[in-house]
């Protein structure tokens, strides 16, 4: 098949499989960009962080440094829907680690969960917040205990089906 053949019958494939997509609602869900001592994307509401080196030396992870520290997060635009967060963690059993939720940024936490301790888990949650959740949500990560805490990532995005 030619070029043009490829043009004409990619766009009518691609509307007769359905569609579906992930959309993320929350930047540099892979701790990448420092500015400086601290990440960018990331507002530390308490405590510290410390940037740290993981498999590779130009992939970062974000150490969460003493206790407490609590970071968060402003949600992207169009947060609303079915929600999956994914978290790569490493947390001692001394420190205790929460991922949350405060749907509408209000101030109230409305989805909280635990992140399992004793060396580097992959953890997932699949949540439906519906109407209550919008752009002015924000995500939290919250640390307690003086353990070793370190996230390499944290992804939440929306899983959208049909059409786009």
């Amino acid at each position: 098949m030619n070029r043009i053949t490829y043009l004409f019958i990619l766009p009518v494939l691609l509307a007769t499989m359905g569609s579906y997509c992930e959309v993320d609602v929350i930047d540099d869900p892979g701790f990448q960009f420092w500015c400086g001592e601290t990440l960018c994307a990331w507002t530390v509401e308490q405590g510290a962080v410390r940037k740290v080196q993981t498999w590779h030396e130009h992939d970062y992870a974000v150490e969460l440094v003493g206790s407490p520290v609590v970071i968060s997060q402003k949600a992207a635009e169009g947060f609303s829907s079915c929600v999956r967060i994914e978290l790569i963690a490493d947390v001692e059993t001394s420190a205790m680690v929460t991922v949350e939720i405060d749907y509408g940024g209000d101030g109230s936490v409305d989805w909280t969960s635990p992140v399992s301790r004793e060396g580097y888990r992959s953890l997932s949650w699949e949540i439906r917040p519906g109407s209550e959740a919008n752009s002015d949500s924000v995500f939290i990560v919250r640390k307690s205990g003086e353990g070793r805490a370190v996230l390499t990532q944290l992804r939440a995005y929306e899983r959208c089906y049909g059409g786009m």
